[in-house]
């Protein structure tokens, strides 16, 4: 639908043509007020006594007026040259002017304004040039008329000049005033060009953008509607034009009641139910739409059909779930294949000496082999634990914590861990932050994160939790002192299986990454300025509890 129409712009003679049709539509207002009160004057007069030589004149000289400008009336349907009629209708109206004056006293008549009123209309028609060349004629017309006078000469110069000035003032005066308006004549046209071109490009815009673009009055209803919100929506311009737009995208009620609430720009991804697509996929955007003053005026919403590329995620994300069930069969068969071969050929070595006849092992060399299979078997139960944790993880129970108790109270259980290998934990944290989170899990994240850091860090070096609030993020950083993460592993250091330990399963990491996730958190790894590795974890902050 086209957004504007714009106006072709106006051709000069037809510009003229109807300037000189208001001229004539003037001069005949003026010759019927003339008639009017020419009528008027006769009323009181006897019957019986004869008109007066002065209105029998004046009521020829409206006649002629008349007469004259219906003939001007129909030439101008005909003539090629208007700027020509209209100087001979100027010239017509100086002279019956002249005649006017002439026979109505001369110097002294009482209408001698009628030149003004045929000085500005020349001006009007004719510009600067026309209206100059009406002033002066019109003086010479009207001393020619004056002359001879009955007045004292004295009067007479006085009533000569006053008038005289008069009307060249008003030529000069008009002369001004048409150089002013064919300037403000030609800088509108000149911004009508501009503003056609800008109205042109900007439907040429509208009609060629690939994605739906609607607006929206306060109320609800549709304003203009582009060809491919007609396309995606599949109702046209007809059918949408004037009516809610929650006619035509139910599901879009939601987000327009946000804009409304907030005045912000709002996305989403609504359903929409097309006449022969069927069920669709739209990715929308509602701003708020308002003028130059920033007074609302409506909403603007613009949105795509993304039901394809939704439909392509689904099948990346599949084909990404395969694969990682692809890897996880190969962690899980390489981690239980080392751990069974050492039960194996531990019991092996048992059974040997009896299906001989021989000896049976030493007591000492017994008790070693019966340790491995042990130690191999207690393994494969921490490797079957962290799996089952990885894969069957507990919904999160949320509730208000605050992050530095939290921290101070998991220090104080696990200080004395054998597994942290004397290393020493500092905690640094500023004002108490609060956080939605389960508290189990969070401690088991930062646990699992304390345990790789004491690993990686030499022996009695220091390990920092570090927890401050920005822009409305909890951040928990735990930073190490060891040899940090290579750039080449950093991709990889969240996927199940994935570890740069000797012994490590690879699954520890990859639970804390699923935990933060759940919490709506993220997680990032980067060198640290101590040297070592700085893991950050982002959890959106909360207010304190009440009780």
């Amino acid at each position: 639908m086209p957004l504007g129409a714009s106006q072709a712009p106006e051709d000069p003679a037809a510009a003229a043509r109807r300037r000189l049709t208001y001229l004539m539509l003037f001069r005949v207002g003026v010759v019927s007020l003339l008639l009017i009160a020419a009528l008027i004057s006769e009323l009181g007069t006897p019957a019986d006594q004869p008109t007066s030589p002065q209105v029998t004149t004046l009521l020829g000289l409206i006649a002629a007026t008349y007469g004259l400008t219906i003939f001007f009336a129909l030439a101008l349907k005909r003539a090629q040259q208007v700027s020509r009629w209209a100087a001979l209708q100027v010239a017509a109206d100086l002279l019956l002017t002249t005649a006017l004056v002439r026979f109505t006293g001369g110097a002294d008549s009482g209408f001698v304004f009628m030149y003004l009123l045929v000085v500005i209309g020349a001006s009007f028609v004719l510009g600067g040039r026309g209206a100059l060349a009406a002033s002066g004629a019109a003086v010479a017309l009207y001393l020619g008329a004056s002359l001879p006078a009955e007045l004292p000469m004295r009067n007479l110069v006085r009533v000569l000049t006053v008038n005289a000035v008069a009307v060249a003032a008003t030529g000069a005066l008009g002369a001004r005033l048409a150089v002013e308006l064919t300037r403000a004549r030609e800088h509108i046209a000149s911004q009508g060009v501009r503003l056609r071109d800008l109205a042109a490009l900007h439907e040429d815009v509208i009609r060629c953008l690939t994605s739906g673009l609607i607006t929206v009055a306060a109320d609800g209803t549709v304003m203009t509607y582009n060809a491919a919100a007609a396309e995606i929506l599949g109702r046209d311009a007809a059918a949408a034009i004037g009516r809610p737009i929650v006619e035509l995208v139910p599901d879009i009620r939601g987000i327009m009641e946000s804009v409304v609430m907030s005045g912000v720009i709002r996305r989403g991804e609504v359903s929409h139910l097309h006449p022969t697509l069927g069920e669709r996929v739209l990715g929308v955007s509602l701003s708020p739409l308002v003028d130059a003053d920033g007074a609302p005026l409506g909403r603007i919403v613009n949105f795509q059909d993304v039901t394809q590329l939704r439909d392509m995620e689904q099948t990346v994300a599949r084909s990404e779930r395969l694969a990682a069930i692809g890897r996880l069969a190969a962690g899980i068969a390489h981690e239980i294949r080392n751990p069974l071969a050492a039960i194996s050929g531990s019991i092996e070595l048992l059974a040997q000496p009896a299906a001989a006849g021989g000896a049976a092992a030493g007591g000492a060399e017994q008790g070693e082999l019966t340790a491995i299979v042990l130690r191999e078997v207690e393994r494969l139960n921490a490797l079957i634990t962290e799996l089952l944790e990885f894969a069957r993880p507990r919904a999160p129970v949320l509730q208000a914590l605050e992050l530095q108790g939290a921290m101070q109270e998991l220090l104080r259980v696990v200080e004395n861990d054998r597994r942290l290998d004397g290393a020493r934990v500092e905690l640094r944290a500023g004002a108490p932050v609060w956080v939605e989170a389960d508290a189990a899990q969070l401690r088991q994240v930062v646990w699992n994160l304390l345990l790789n850091a004491a690993e990686a860090s030499p022996r009695g070096t220091p390990i920092a939790i570090e927890i401050r609030a920005d822009d409305g993020w909890a951040q928990l950083t735990v930073r190490d002192r060891g040899p940090g993460i290579p750039e080449e592993h950093r991709a990889r250091i969240f996927e199940p299986f994935f570890s740069t330990k000797e012994r490590g399963t690879g699954l520890g990491l990859a639970t804390v990454h699923r935990i933060v996730e759940e919490h709506g958190g993220k997680i990032e790894i980067e060198g640290s300025p101590e040297g070592g590795a700085a893991v950050t974890i982002r959890l959106p902050t909360t207010t304190a509890a009440t009780s």
